[in-house]
């Protein structure tokens, strides 16, 4: 009994994870290749919020990065990105005008119409949080759940709720005038309430479509220019991503520990950052996100692998003879950035390429 309520409790965390507006932290180095000398982590400061869970002790620094897979040599410049959206229509971001009213399509298939920008939004939501301060509108920010940590603005942004919880008169005494939630569980709550609620789910499949979410919060809050600006951005650096791992084939194995030995499989955006980087998942075969035993990490025998704690890692004494903790190739990432699915996304996208291909990505 003990040990299912131990399974339970880990299984519950993950979702809890999964749940407050992020992807979970949702890559290596290739067979027979040179070992890197990677000395243990020494602690850093984390440079940006942090994962998302309710504690973690001080990030390690990244360690030494795994040689390039034996693939072609050195390739060619990368051209400029493909132009994207507006940008490919010819239009001018500055002449964008900021037009209402505004109807989007709620989940649960109502039609929310905005007639002017909403100006207190309880958004419960890391995602949609870090989206409007990326865009210039933080300020509209009410409210937000306990999980929110970036950017550090919102330190003083009242918490009405957790993964499981939303504290609904609260909510109504800070008088919003949008409520915005990424699963339907109080939705009822909020109707009766009388509030206003807008109901999108999480982005799980398409990374990329992190810069549709922008630039309609962008059309929500009357801020396109900035939005476009924004979607911009993330899109040409995706891309230029893309380019520079066209020439390559496919590279590393990989094993990432979202905590306790869960770790996402295929129809996660970790899966398609791992499949942009070129790297093999030893977990490819799980679908969403599940719990593996050190006993199949050891049989899959990962080249790299990414945690939030070396500690959970090194000292799990199965695991010692495991390539990646052999050569030292196990990567912390400095920020929660891979964990959301936000305009941070492309940035924990770059400085994971950046310890897995030092040569290729500066």
């Amino acid at each position: 009994m003990a040990k299912l309520l131990k399974m339970a409790v880990a299984l519950g965390a993950a979702m809890a994870i999964a749940a407050c507006g992020g992807v979970p932290p949702d890559a290596p180095q290739a067979p027979g290749a040179p070992a890197p000398a990677a000395a243990p982590a020494q602690p850093i400061s984390p440079d940006a919020g942090s994962p998302p869970a309710e504690a973690q002790p001080p990030l390690p620094a990244e360690p030494a990065a795994p040689p390039l897979p034996p693939e072609p040599p050195t390739p060619p410049p990368s051209p400029t990105p493909t132009p994207t959206g507006r940008q490919a229509a010819g239009m001018d971001t500055t002449s964008i005008p900021a037009t209402f009213p505004v109807t989007v399509m709620s989940a649960d298939g109502r039609e929310v119409v905005f007639e002017e920008p909403p100006e207190r939004i309880v958004a419960f939501d890391s995602a949609v949080v870090e989206i409007l301060f990326a865009i210039g509108e933080g300020e509209r920010v009410a409210a937000t759940h306990a999980f929110v940590s970036y950017p550090p603005e919102t330190a003083e942004i009242p918490r009405v709720g957790d993964a499981f919880n939303m504290d609904i008169e609260a909510i109504v005494e800070l008088e919003p005038d949008l409520v915005y939630v990424f699963f339907p569980t109080f939705l009822e709550d909020l109707d009766r309430a009388g509030l206003k609620a807008l109901y999108i789910p999480s982005l799980s499949q398409d990374f990329r479509k992190v810069a549709d979410n922008i630039r309609l919060w962008g059309e929500i809050v009357g801020s396109p220019n900035e939005a476009e600006q924004v979607a911009r951005d993330f899109e040409g650096r995706v891309e230029a991503v893309v380019e520079s791992m066209e020439p390559f084939g496919q590279g590393l194995s990989v094993f990432q520990d979202v905590g306790g030995f869960w770790t996402p499989g295929r129809g996660t955006l970790v899966q398609e950052v791992f499949d942009l980087l070129k790297l093999e998942n030893i977990a490819y075969d799980i679908e969403g996100y599940a719990q593996i035993s050190p006993e199949v990490i050891v049989d899959k025998d990962p080249d790299v692998i990414i945690t939030g704690s070396v500690e959970a890692i090194v000292g799990e004494s199965a695991l010692s003879g495991v390539r990646a903790v052999r050569n030292g190739a196990i990567y912390v990432p400095p920020t929660d950035a891979l964990s959301i699915a936000g305009p941070r996304f492309v940035e924990g996208i770059e400085r994971l390429a950046q310890w897995l291909y030092p040569g290729l990505f500066r």
